[in-house]
């Protein structure tokens, strides 16, 4: 028997301009476990990758206490503030990888409310998908433990 997966899209199809930000929030209440999935559209050039890509937290749906968590952060280097290096963006439609980006949390050790954020580099179609389970005993952990499982460019856990 398979789990019963909830799913949620935040951000449904939205066109955002260079540096502005899709974000949306995923109430993770009762839940053990989730995936995010934020997929951008393909990219003009490999440097249009993202300039933020992150994941953050908050106890209510204020977006002013929002929070990131750490081990999410996504830069063009890493630093104090950046915990991965978002690779290039992929310019090819046809494709095996797709400008998919993917976080694995476990919310057990997360706040309630997850908002995973990100910043095209230039105009581009986004989307954002998470998919949340409760967490069974005994039956191995149902997450993708790399990224080419994942069929994704990153995996990111939390």
């Amino acid at each position: 028997m398979y789990a019963q997966l909830k799913t949620v899209v935040p951000v449904n199809n939205v066109s955002k301009t260079a540096a502005a930000t899709a974000s949306g929030l995923i109430d993770t209440l009762g839940f053990g476990w989730c995936t995010i999935d934020i997929i951008a559209a393909t990219a003009d050039v490999v440097s249009n990758k993202p300039t933020v890509l992150k994941l953050q937290e908050a106890d209510t749906t204020d977006a002013s206490n929002l929070v990131d968590v750490v081990g999410t952060r996504g830069g063009t280097q890493v630093s104090t503030s950046i915990d991965f290096v978002i690779p290039n963006a992929n310019t090819a439609a046809t494709a095996v990888l797709q400008n998919n980006y993917k976080f694995n949390v476990d919310c057990r050790a997360r706040k309630r409310y997850l908002s995973p954020t990100i910043s095209p580099a230039t105009t581009q179609v986004i989307t954002i998908v998470a998919n949340l389970g409760r967490r069974r005993g005994g039956d191995g952990d149902p997450l993708a433990t790399a990224a080419a499982k994942a069929n994704s460019m990153n995996l990111v856990e939390v």
